[in-house]
């Protein structure tokens, strides 16, 4: 009678057990009337909108998916290409609104195109073949709402109010105020190919063990031109804005880390702002309010931060930080500064090098094209010179190599197929070679915005035999090598 009192008990938990998990599963669902199906389709808002993109706000009877003055939407800047997205800006203000986070920017969805959220608590976007495209990966795993909050951060959550999925996770190109990336999760910022072409881009800002450095991708290879190398960020970075007064009159854009940092040891490009305590980089000092900011790394390869600003009629999301600009990092040293290949001093893209020495620079000017490589080297080359120019990787000394001679260091461009050219110090014998020209940057003696000076640093660019004229005119900022 014993035994078989202990078995009903047992029975009797294991039964209760299974309608607790059963009634906890069901109450872990979306509510009906919380659920919804979004088709692209219809009308286009008529909203001044960045990248001169078509939008489409997304909103139904339940939700209307805005929080000043954050607002999801599909937009697209190529026909019948949409890009599921957050927009920041205030329709009443008449001012240019900007995309500050985008879900499917690699994989655009057609028109009827669809959104839909379900009581197994899954986002998915569907192309209109039904094909998924996009989703958060959260059914079954206990969200019972969504919602957009004020910092912008779109959130999936659980009866609780605990986030089981949030869009600050899965940053592109953009950082919004408390917004993060990590080594271990999201750890880069990819820029878009273009205002057209939202694609992933060649140019990165990436949070490593040891910096967190910007990177030009050039066919596979990362190139360093920018961004905090050689120092220690920690695990990981936020972007901020913080109150610099108790009256919160002005504010500090930071980058805030979450250990203690150095400051980088080879670093010979001038910071004019203060580099900030070991928990921060400071970026820029705005003399108003800034909690309405977003960090980018733009197409060209710049990372610029854009603030709210009420108190203008127009571009009320202006530029408030740009990394290379008269008062961080010079200008010059943008690799896109003056497109793919050109001289530039003190802001300015000032000519175009080549053989018969500096020409007037224009958007056409392009680095010299190489005869076809084979193995152990290309054609036979010769090379003109330029004295008094850098690369965008000379700031970054490690890069060099040496010390060597200057034939050295031709001969190694000379086997190297990727090689476009050379740069030599000849105060330290160090060689760079450049597998990318983009912009030349004008002795740092003569720009003010840079430290240091380098004594006659060289530049050397390949040419094919038959690009050298047999008649060379003198030249006087350049010569035959």
């Amino acid at each position: 009678m014993a035994c078989s009192h202990s078995t009903f008990r047992r029975n009797l938990i294991i039964l209760f057990l299974c309608f607790f998990t059963t009634a906890t599963t069901t109450l872990a669902q979306v509510p009906a009337n919380a659920t919804f199906k979004f088709v692209n389709q219809g009308e286009f808002g008529d909203r001044i909108i960045e990248y001169d993109a078509s939008y489409r706000v997304i909103r139904n009877d339940v939700y209307t998916f805005y929080t000043f003055p954050f607002r999801l939407c599909f937009y697209n800047t190529t026909p019948d290409a949409f890009i599921f997205a957050i927009r920041a800006g205030i329709p009443g203000d008449e001012s240019l609104m900007r995309w500050v986070w985008d879900a499917n920017r690699n994989h655009p969805v057609r028109e009827n195109a669809t959104l839909s959220f379900g009581r197994n608590g899954n986002l998915v976007l569907a192309d209109v073949d039904g094909r998924v495209v996009w989703q958060t990966n959260t059914a079954n795993k206990g969200v019972t709402g969504i919602k957009m909050l004020p910092n912008g951060n779109l959130v999936l959550h659980d009866r609780k109010g605990s986030f089981i999925w949030q869009s600050f996770d899965y940053p592109s190109d953009t950082l919004l105020v408390g917004q993060s990336v990590r080594i271990n999760g999201r750890n880069k910022l990819i820029s878009r190919t273009s205002d057209i072409d939202g694609s992933d881009g060649k140019y990165s800002i990436v949070l490593e063990k040891n910096g967190f450095p910007m990177y030009i991708n050039n066919s596979g290879e990362l190139l360093l031109y920018g961004g905090w190398p050689g120092q220690e960020f920690g695990t990981t970075v936020t972007f901020d804005a913080v109150p610099d007064n108790d009256n919160a009159t002005s504010y500090e854009l930071v980058l805030s880390i979450n250990q203690d940092s150095a400051p980088p040891p080879n670093r010979r490009l001038l910071q004019v702002r203060p580099i900030g305590n070991g928990g921060q980089r400071n970026l820029n000092q705005l003399n108003y309010n800034a909690t309405y900011s977003f960090l980018r790394l733009d197409s060209d390869g710049n990372l610029r931060a854009y603030t709210y600003y009420e108190k203008v009629s127009y571009l009320r999301w202006a530029e408030s930080f740009a990394f290379f600009s008269s008062y961080f990092i010079r200008e010059c040293a943008l690799p896109s500064k003056c497109g793919s290949y050109g001289l530039c001093d003190r802001r300015m893209c000032v000519a175009c090098p080549s053989p018969n020495g500096l020409l007037g620079w224009s958007e056409s000017c392009a680095p010299p094209k190489l005869a076809p490589c084979k193995s152990g080297g290309a054609a036979k080359v010769d090379y003109y010179k330029l004295v008094g120019v850098e690369h965008f990787m000379s700031p970054y000394e490690d890069l060099a190599k040496g010390p060597m001679k200057v034939e050295e260091c031709k001969a190694k461009c000379d086997k190297d197929c990727k090689c476009l050219g050379f740069f030599y110090r000849e105060d330290i014998s160090k060689c760079l070679l450049a597998p990318l020209l983009g912009t030349l940057i004008k002795d740092a003696a003569s720009d003010t915005n840079s430290v240091g000076y380098i004594n006659e640093v060289h530049v050397h660019f390949k040419l094919t035999v038959y690009d050298v004229k047999s008649s060379q005119a003198s030249l006087s900022n350049s010569q035959l090598f």
